[in-house]
């Protein structure tokens, strides 16, 4: 295990032959649980496609002891936790976390899934509504066109598909063919969900005996059914692809403006060789972004924008998939048969040449170092990941097997090699420029698409280009001509991982150390609670020019894009090597954040400063690379985003002053943008009307070793002019009472509306509480109500989220019905809850949800990352404000009741009101309201705006704002 990881572990198989992996610390502030079971898609009716999602569905609607629906959903989100599943092709992953005080009541109510479910029959037409929203949440996904596409190319002899399933294929097909889907879904349920085939991971407080012994009585009932579900090549003994259906060229048209070009390859199932992974050192080789790696010599040559190296991931289980995908700019769109004449050349290199132990030796040992000093995981993902884990490995290496390399195979590396060819590729090419040519349309999601022949002169370019008779030698020079290698030695493994000793009395907040403008304040922790190696830095650089106009914002985001493209040869080794820094603009100007090992991250700031402060004019080729992926980024989020996230940013757009330019406006004012006005931004960035930098630092570094490094950040980038005031910025007061935004969505493509409720009240502690404390008693009814029983869509949630100025209470739906409806149900759930807290909210229900809030804010932070997100908020905020998650501990066990919610509601029941409505532009009819059901007029007083930016304009003009702190006050030895 990780030297992160305090808590005991043992292995325990029950009689009835379920494996399970026991995690105790008694410190522990989160406790969880997950079991994987080993069935999946692939183990349904091939001709009931969903069948095996739908039953994961099914599975939540209730049990024999705990019959009510939604109550586990309740129980766990009130008491601090969440839960969640997914079906993947060969398995299926159920999980939970929750405050430790209430691990035993959790694990009642979610073993008994597996030992008494109800499988209510009422709630079939619920939950494939539910199963057909999720799949319509995915319409225009690229990844979800692939997989269906990938379905349709699979061998009718082979158990192999993937589905998520929909109304048709569940509930009208089956109907026609008058074929009994419960009753189906209840045989591969009885069937095939066997405790012999399920891996359970279990961490809390109690000791390993105590939680052997609850794993005992409330997972012990679990039957038996002496199942054995083949995986690899026991699965069929037919390939699961023809050859002749794999090896072609498939042409894509997708919804979002992407161009991509991905190589796959159908290999043998690679869980078996856990212990040597060859295709991770092929993965590592031919997704390597090093100097001569084939990834940065297609960029140099301007036709990628990256790249990367994978496999099939949840798709394996009877075989898996090695797949290279670049991401093409316009010069490499019109030059696909180049890049992957460039891929072949080195793919015939690697084929023809031994495998190299010493990058092997290299991957290994970074493997070990990123593993012994690896952060802990909360226990929701830690769970799931370790149920998983005990599928496909010995139960010693739940933790480990899955990363680390053990075992020099060769002979194994060059079997896989081998099968990298021309004859068993397929070439996926994806733009939207290539639509003429899709004539065809996918089986499951109706996307655009073509299967031809791989075009005769790519096959002959890049045959030659393999030379798969020629020599290694004849190889190498081939390569080499093309200004391709193998990676030299990677020069960032750590080599000092030693602990700094700790101050005599450390401190738990960030303490101020004295600084000279322009870096305002240092602002520094030493770790006395992970005790890893690793130190984070985060610096704020303010600089008015990013808020001056869009221009200028867009001009400082490509030049920060630039900086990080140009560097990306030398910073793939310091991530290979876990070490990662961001450069990034933020609405008032440039941030940088480094994270990682300690010993190498001073190495890294100084590359990243000097190529920030030798940028005075960008490179052609490195300015074709960025700007062609950040038009690609901006037209998406423009014209392409989900229709909730499109109601959040018209929101931000409407309520935020200072530094906030939409993507649509940037997608315009982009057109005029060209290299050379990008000479000369670093200087208006950091010289022309100054700068102020304030800095967090965390981790294994003594205050003179965060003084140290803010130092470097300020003499690398040669900053003197300080500021005396900080650029404006504001959140705005809604107007009182209720207003309903309606606007339209910008995805022609997408068939969803939205609706986004928001209710304001200022910022306060007791706001927030009292606000969360409501969100928590209502968010399982919410979803409950609107998306499992009224089964309104796929997205539904209602959560409470404090911004600066302001605590709000937020529901979201998206949804195929009509978007006036949508809100109605929003409202009418509203009217009732509020009534239903303020006449009989419980003592019992108030305690809980309290006792799950106070747990959420104690929990302690996994890592660096996590703990700067608690900080530089703060900050950023220019409140610095460190002592509230504390202080609002304190309130919560001190003055919250019931009472003070009460009030609290009253408050929310009169506060504003404000619905951002994205109605579709998709012709698709909406769907048929319920029978009886009717959309009801606004009342006279609610405000309706139908326009965009005119509204937007109006609104700025007269709302009253909150102004954030602006004033530039260094640390001084009595704010220390």
């Amino acid at each position: 295990k990780p030297l992160s990881h305090k808590r005991d572990y043992a292995f325990v198989q029950l009689d009835n032959g379920l494996k399970v992996v026991l995690g105790s610390d008694p410190d522990c502030d989160k406790a969880g649980a997950a079991l994987c079971v080993n069935v999946g898609m692939c183990h349904e009716r091939k001709d009931l496609p969903g069948l095996a999602h739908f039953l994961e569905h099914m599975l939540f609607t209730g049990t024999k002891k705990y019959p009510k629906e939604g109550e586990y959903h309740e129980f766990i989100q009130q008491n601090g936790g969440s839960a969640n599943a997914y079906t993947t092709c060969y398995f299926t992953n159920y999980m939970f976390e929750i405050k430790p005080e209430e691990l035993k009541g959790g694990l009642d109510r979610f073993s008994r899934f597996f030992s008494e479910p109800l499988l209510t029959k009422d709630c079939t037409d619920r939950e494939i509504n539910a199963v057909d929203s999720e799949f319509q949440g995915g319409l225009t996904s690229p990844f979800w066109r692939s997989v269906g596409i990938i379905n349709q190319s699979a061998n009718p002899d082979h158990p192999f598909h993937v589905a998520c399933g929909n109304n048709k294929v569940l509930r009208d097909d089956p109907k026609e063919r008058g074929v009994d889907l419960y009753e189906e879904m209840k045989k591969l349920y009885d069937a095939c969900y066997s405790a012999n085939g399920m891996t359970l991971a279990i961490i809390g407080r109690e000791s390993l005996q105590e939680l052997t012994e609850l794993t005992k009585e409330l997972f012990g009932p679990v039957v038996n059914k002496g199942v054995t579900m083949p995986i690899g090549d026991s699965v069929s003994d037919q390939p699961p692809f023809l050859q002749k259906d794999w090896n072609q060229l498939l042409l894509q048209s997708p919804v979002q403006d992407l161009k991509d070009l991905t190589f796959s390859w159908v290999i043998p199932y690679q869980d078996p060789f856990w212990k040597s992974k060859p295709t991770g050192y092929i993965s590592h080789l031919l997704g390597h972004e090093g100097a001569g790696s084939l990834c940065q010599v297609l960029k140099t040559k301007g036709l990628i924008s990256g790249c990367s190296s994978g496999n099939g991931y949840w798709l394996e289980g009877a075989f898996s998939l090695c797949n290279v995908s670049f991401d093409l700019t316009d010069k490499g769109l019109e030059q696909p048969e180049e890049v992957g004449r460039y891929l072949f050349a080195f793919l015939g290199m690697l084929q023809k040449g031994e495998p190299e132990k010493w990058i092997f030796d290299e991957m290994a040992n970074l493997a070990t170092i990123a593993f012994k000093f690896s952060e802990d995981r909360h226990p929701f993902d830690l769970c799931e990941s370790m149920s998983m884990s005990l599928q496909k490995v010995p139960p010693e290496e739940v933790l480990a097997g899955q990363s680390q390399l053990y075992e020099f195979d060769p002979k194994a590396i060059s079997s896989v090699l081998s099968l990298l060819t021309l004859d068993n590729v397929r070439v996926q090419f994806q733009a939207k420029t290539l639509e003429p040519r899709c004539t065809d349309r996918d089986t499951s999601y109706s996307s655009p698409m073509a299967f031809v022949p791989i075009e005769e002169s790519w096959r002959t370019s890049w045959a030659a280009a393999v030379n798969a008779s020629g020599t290694v030698e004849e190889s190498k020079k081939i390569v080499a001509d093309l200004g391709m290698a193998l990676p030299s030695p990677n020069p960032f493994i750590p080599e000092d991982l030693a602990l700094k000793p700790l101050p005599k009395e450390p401190v738990a907040l960030p303490k101020a150390l004295l600084s000279e403008p322009p870096m305002a304040c240092i602002y520094h922790r030493q770790d006395d609670q992970l005790m890893l190696p690793k130190a984070r830095g985060d610096f704020m650089i303010y600089t008015p020019y990013i808020c001056k106009d869009i221009e200028s914002y867009i001009k400082g985001d490509l030049w920060t894009r630039c900086v990080t493209e140009s560097l990306q040869e030398y910073a793939y080794d310091a991530m290979i090597a876990g070490m990662s820094y961001n450069l990034s603009v933020t609405n008032t100007g440039v941030r940088i954040a480094l994270d990682g090992f300690n010993d190498k991250l001073p190495v890294l700031l100084d590359a990243v400063t000097a190529k920030m402060k030798s940028m005075t004019e960008v490179p052609a080729d490195i300015f074709e690379i960025v700007m062609d992926a950040y038009v690609d980024e901006t037209q998406n989020a423009a014209f392409h985003s989900p229709p909730y996230q499109q109601c959040s940013m018209r929101f931000t757009e409407l309520t935020t002053l200072g530094g906030v330019f939409p993507s649509y406006k940037r997608h315009e004012v982009l057109k005029t943008i060209t290299r050379e006005s990008l000479n000369g931004v670093s200087v208006d960035l950091f010289e022309s009307e100054g700068c102020l930098v304030e800095s967090l630092i965390l981790g294994n570094q003594t205050s003179d070793d965060a003084r140290s490094l803010a130092g470097k950040l300020v003499t690398g980038l040669g900053l003197k002019k300080s500021l005396s005031v900080l650029p404006e910025r504001a959140e705005a007061e809604l107007p009182s009472g209720s207003t309903v935004w309606r606007l339209d969505g910008t995805d022609v493509e997408d068939p969803n509306h939205a609706v986004f409720l928001r209710i304001q009240l200022p910022d306060s502690i007791e706001n927030d509480m009292n606000t969360r404390l409501i969100g928590k008693v209502l968010g399982a009814k919410f979803f409950d109500i609107l998306r499992t029983q009224q089964q309104l869509g796929y997205v539904v949630n209602m959560l409470a989220r404090p911004t600066t100025k302001f605590s709000y209470l937020l529901g979201v739906v998206q949804s195929e019905y009509p978007v006036d409806y949508v809100r109605s149900r929003i409202e009418t759930f509203m009217e009732e809850h509020f009534k239903t807290i303020a006449e009989s909210l419980s003592e019992e229900e108030f305690q809980t949800c309290k006792g799950g809030l106070i747990s959420e804010l104690k929990m302690k932070p996994k890592n660096l990352y996590e703990e700067a997100c608690r900080f530089l908020g703060a900050i950023y905020d220019r409140s610095f404000d460190f002592t509230r998650r504390q202080r609002s501990i304190e309130f919560l066990e001190g003055k919250a009741s019931v009472e003070e919610a009460k009030k609290a509601l009253a408050e929310l029941a009169k506060a504003p009101r404000f619905y951002t409505q994205v109605k579709k532009t998709n012709p698709k009819e909406d769907k048929a309201l319920p029978e009886g059901a009717s959309i009801p007029e606004d009342p006279s007083t609610t405000r309706i705006w139908t326009t965009h930016q005119e509204a937007v304009k109006d609104f700025q003009a007269s709302c009253t704002w909150q102004y954030y702190n602006t004033t530039v006050q260094a640390a001084t030895p009595s704010s220390l």
